[in-house]
């Protein structure tokens, strides 16, 4: 039993160490071909039609959010279909995944089609009207093909294939960087960047589809099989989860739309890039988290207290992570926007430095919403999501009527702060858990970034820069690596880090890859810890 208990601790970190690496690996590819082309875009399109083309960008995202919470509904019930053998239920949930993004599709279509006149009007597009028009229905038909493989592609998720997946990815973004440049250089403007995005998205389609139909057989969607009971258990865990993407579409989208109808695409120009840099500070998490939630959704039905120490370890990476990466942003804003842009962008580093501040504090609930997922009871997060929207809503108006553009991202700010706080204090009042080692897991990291930016902010006239992109390079490698050992330093100091984080690190590292599916630890177990419940939390009944 021994060898057996040690052989699953090691195998769940490895796991998730790997498939975490490869969906960085995919994401970064991915942000490096965005990266090189976002300035290419910017000169050849110039800043109205750059604008219009955020403003394409986060219309087709709001559509992409209305999912019915399927996605992760069908990711859960694969998972647990590789535990348990019912194949024939998460098949089902798989087939109404593919009923609704067929249904999705085509709404959208027809949605676009009779509403343009006005969503133009709406948004200012003026001239420009007709070929974003053309553009939108060119890349819906994308989102159309890209979400009828959702299904497909949530088997390879819950069967925790994510290497494949990233390889597909890393394929996607080189193709859409090529085509985009390729556009761009040819004189084509909104519709041939359309064309092209849709393009990649049929090649991305094709590949997944066919990658999980010959990986996994037995788990491949059916539409036929479908029972009332199927409905119920994707749409009991999915509309919870569909409120809570809903007002994700509000919170993540709502800055840029406000934007372009209150002062017009050319002021959406100015904050896209700045939105860009800042949300680098989700992504690594995000990846982290997609890859812990099938391992998080088995500890739930096998043992919570792995789950509790999970929660636990997690919450205190994220916020490690996000305090290292808040200072380096807020101190950087402005020569990264001119070494990325070759150009000041004022409203552009506003945007990095205040919705730095938000991401990093959102970033830190992300453990959280994994575990209330993964015990099946989305319903918690949904809370905590519908404030963050409503805040969102609330102040972006005001905000931008007294303060101008950066008005809209502060709103964006100050809403996820709050529903951030809101979210851990129903959480952990909810499911019985203690708040001493969330706040012993949050307090260093913070303290730690608020000292880095105050010393680095002051020793700022004593640091290289200056006009050009290489006096802007000096600038954000010196302010970034005085921020970051600053607070590395601070960590340190108060004893955040432990023997077990570096023993965790080298067994996710050097144990041998494990193809099978995760088998719950059997035994007692000791905190890995000092920061973890050393027994079972109290919890109560759902």
């Amino acid at each position: 039993m021994a060898s057996r208990v040690g052989s699953s601790t090691i195998a769940a970190p490895a796991r998730v160490a790997r498939n975490s690496a490869g969906l960085l690996v995919a994401r970064l590819t991915s942000l490096l071909a965005g990266f090189l082309t976002l300035p290419i875009l910017y000169d050849r399109l110039g800043a109205p039609a750059f604008g219009v083309w955020a403003l394409l960008s986060g219309l087709i995202a709001w559509v992409a959010y209305a999912d019915l919470g399927l996605g992760s509904a069908q990711i859960r019930e694969v998972a647990r279909a590789v535990g348990s053998g019912r194949h024939r239920q998460a098949r089902a949930v798989l087939g109404v995944g593919v009923i609704w993004g067929a249904c999705l599709g085509t709404l959208a279509l027809a949605g676009c089609w009779l509403c343009w006149p006005w969503i133009a009007a709406l948004l200012n597009f003026g001239s420009m009207s007709g070929p974003a028009m053309d553009a939108t229905l060119l890349l819906l038909v994308g989102f159309w093909v890209a979400t009828g493989t959702v299904p497909w592609r949530a088997v390879l998720e819950g069967t925790q294939r994510y290497l494949l997946l990233s390889m597909v990815e890393i394929a996607a973004a080189v193709l859409t960087a090529g085509l985009t440049v390729l556009v761009l250089l040819s004189g084509g403007g909104l519709v041939a960047l359309a064309g092209a995005t849709t393009a990649v998205n049929a090649c991305r389609a094709i590949a997944i589809v066919t990658m999980a139909s010959y990986l996994t057989r037995e788990l491949t969607p059916s539409v036929v099989r479908i029972r009332r009971s199927d409905l119920r258990v994707a749409l009991r865990y999915g509309l919870p989860v569909q409120v809570s993407n809903a007002a994700a579409a509000v919170n993540n989208d709502t800055d840029r739309f406000m934007l372009g109808a209150v002062i017009g695409p050319t002021a959406v120009a100015g904050f896209e890039p700045g939105s860009k840099l800042a949300n680098l500070l989700r992504l690594p998490p995000s990846f982290l988290m997609t890859a812990v939630f099938p391992a998080a959704a088995s500890a739930a039905a096998s043992d919570p207290r792995r789950l509790d120490r999970l929660y636990v370890t997690m919450t205190r990476y994220l916020a490690a992570f996000a305090a290292l990466g808040v200072a380096v942003l807020v101190v950087s804003a402005d020569p990264l926007i001119r070494l990325w842009l070759g150009q000041p962008l004022p409203l552009a580093s506003t945007t990095v430095v205040v919705l730095g501040v938000g991401y990093a504090i959102n970033v830190t609930v992300g453990a959280a919403s994994v575990v209330t997922r993964a015990e099946g009871t989305p319903g918690r997060e949904t809370r905590y999501a519908l404030v963050a929207a409503a805040l969102n809503i609330v102040l972006t108006l005001p905000l931008l009527h007294l303060l101008g553009a950066w008005g809209a991202p502060l709103s964006t700010t100050i809403a996820a702060s709050v529903a951030s706080g809101y979210f851990f204090v129903h959480f952990h009042r909810r499911s019985g858990r203690s708040f001493r080692p969330l706040t012993r897991a949050l307090f260093p990291p913070t303290l730690a970034a608020a000292v880095a930016v105050g010393l680095t902010s002051a020793a700022v006239p004593l640091l290289p820069d200056g006009a050009g992109r290489g006096d802007a390079f000096l600038a954000v490698v010196s302010r970034s690596g005085m921020a970051l050992v600053l607070t590395a330093a601070v960590l340190v100091a108060l004893r955040y880090f432990d023997t077990h984080d570096l023993a965790r690190l080298r067994a996710a590292l050097a144990a041998p890859a494990d193809r099978r599916p995760m088998a719950p630890a059997a035994g007692p177990r000791r905190p890995e810890s000092p920061l973890e419940p050393t027994s079972r939390l109290e919890r109560s009944s759902r």
